[in-house]
């Protein structure tokens, strides 16, 4: 199979699991959403940004750096270094995971206290503390997995984990904590228990592939290189992917601790402050970043295109690629939008019972294109080697969305949070846009790539809407199903529209 059959072919499997593993996300956190008070799953989503650190520190540049490096070893000579490579890398992994396993744990009320700002974390930092060094391994060995170009079994450990997760929470839904009194602990002995088996997973995974490799390969004759060297190589490229890394988890972080922080200036009390924030981010952002699973994998189908085209100098070849990326990131944000800003109210009400989630659907509806092509344009800077500019962007657009957090948040409420996250990805798409214009050009036709389809999108919108109204009056079906079949019925419109006038053909 040739390389870039490979890469389809595995862009397309991670794309697959993700789209299931986003599926059953957005179940669990509806289950949850009904299982525990608001406030709860507030405590809970303000455990993760303390998860998101380590797991930079951890494994992101380690696992980058395996795939890296793994990917560029010979067959003969592979079987023996792949094995010293993925020993150095894991063992450091690991010896990291381990040293912050015991910081999390010990000084988890600390942490609570003075960093998260909410002691009622506490309990919770010290049960993920033990999640820290299964993902780590779990992480490191899909490093390995997809530097082979072999990405059914990260994309099987994906659903894996997924699924274990979910169970596990039903299943303590309905033994230990049938007699009421859930809190977040539960969703967070979830996350364990589905890390401690993706793990075993992969390990397992590799321990098969390692006995299958030097069977095919074992009577190759190629001299392994030095436990020093290989250190030395894989350090090299993992160290700035790590510090790089790192940077920009911390000011995420800082932006996710803020947010409750800063609302509780405006609404006066810590519960009510706590409950909007997991309203708003577990609740209205995965619906709103759902199809980002599909304009991330545009991204990183496109991207060996654009790599090759950079370093052939090809850039007519870089501008239509990248421009027929945004031409269809824009399509899907279109659709999205209209149907968040129509039917999001109700989504929100059906779904999690909630009216303020439905609320919160309606208004960052107008996140969608942004969000959407932001991820296109940081894909293409990537593919075009330009990771440190991609990271510069994307922290100026965290700084602006913090400084909404700290200026404007406490005088407006949740609005300052919106207008925040709209003006950093304003910024980070006029950053990255104008970035990729300089080095390549962009060949879009506004009417075909945002007029047109934006009325294809508002006829489809009336058209549903009447369907909904007809079929509520009648009160044949169920609200849930009305209301699916009113956003196919938008989608079938849009779609319909796109390909009979070849806006869809991809020629922009």
């Amino acid at each position: 199979m040739s390389l870039k059959k490979e890469i389809l072919k595995g862009t397309l499997i991670l794309t697959s699991a993700g789209i299931v593993t986003r599926i059953l996300g957005l179940y669990n956190k509806v289950f949850l959403a009904n299982v525990i008070s608001a406030s709860e799953l507030g405590l809970y989503q303000l455990i993760f940004p303390v998860l998101s650190v380590c797991s930079a520190i951890c494994c992101y540049g380690i696992e980058s750096a395996l795939s890296k490096v793994i990917s560029g070893q010979s067959a003969g000579q592979g079987v023996k270094n792949t094995g010293r490579t993925i020993s150095i890398g894991v063992g450091l992994a690991l010896a990291l995971s381990l040293l912050l396993f015991s910081i999390v744990f010990i000084l988890a009320e600390p942490i609570a206290v003075f960093l998260i700002r909410e002691p009622a974390c506490a309990p919770y930092l010290k049960i993920m503390a033990f999640v820290i060094p299964f993902s780590t391994m779990h992480s490191c060995i899909s490093g390995y997995f997809l530097g082979m170009r072999r990405a059914g079994v990260p994309a099987a450990s994906q659903l894996i984990e997924q699924i274990i997760r979910v169970w596990t929470i039903y299943g303590l839904s309905v033994t230990f904590y049938a007699a009421g009194g859930a809190d977040a602990s539960m969703a967070v002995y979830g996350m364990l228990a589905g890390e401690v088996i993706s793990c075993l997973f992969t390990v397992t995974a590799y321990k098969i592939s390692q006995v299958r490799r030097h069977k095919k390969y074992g009577h190759l004759v190629a001299t392994p290189d030095s436990y020093k060297t290989l250190a030395s190589v894989l350090l090299s490229y993992a160290v700035p992917l790590t510090a790089n890394r790192l940077a920009l988890t911390l000011l995420q972080s800082f932006e996710a601790v803020l947010i409750p922080m800063m609302l509780k200036m405006y609404y006066g009390d810590s519960e009510t402050a706590l409950s909007i924030y997991a309203v708003a981010t577990a609740m209205a952002f995965p619906f709103i970043m759902f199809p980002t699973t599909i304009t991330n994998s545009l991204a990183s189908m496109l991207m060996p295109a654009v790599s090759k085209a950079s370093e052939e100098n090809d850039y007519g070849m870089i501008r239509r690629t990248i421009s027929k990326s945004i031409h269809y990131c824009l399509l899907i944000g279109i659709l999205s939008m209209t149907v968040f800003f129509v039917y999001g109210r109700i989504l929100g009400i059906v779904i999690f019972k909630n009216e303020m989630a439905g609320e919160f659907l309606t208004i960052f509806a107008f996140l969608c294109p942004f969000i959407y092509i932001a991820s296109s344009l940081a894909g293409t800077l990537n593919g075009l080697g330009k990771v440190k500019l991609t990271m510069m962007n994307s922290m100026i657009s965290l700084g602006v969305r913090i400084a909404f957090l700290v200026f404007v948040v406490p005088k407006t409420g949740i609005n300052g949070y919106l207008w925040g996250q709209m003006a950093g990805y304003l910024i980070l798409v006029g950053l990255d846009g104008r970035s990729v214009v300089k080095i390549a050009g962009l060949t879009l036709n506004p009417w075909r790539t945002i007029i047109f389809p934006a009325g294809f999108a508002a006829a489809g919108a009336m058209f549903s809407l009447a369907v909904y109204r007809c079929l509520l009056y009648m009160a044949v079906v169920p609200t849930l199903l009305l209301v699916v079949i009113a956003c196919v019925v938008i989608a079938a419109i849009y779609g319909g529209s796109l390909l009979v006038t070849g806006i869809i053909d991809g020629h922009v």
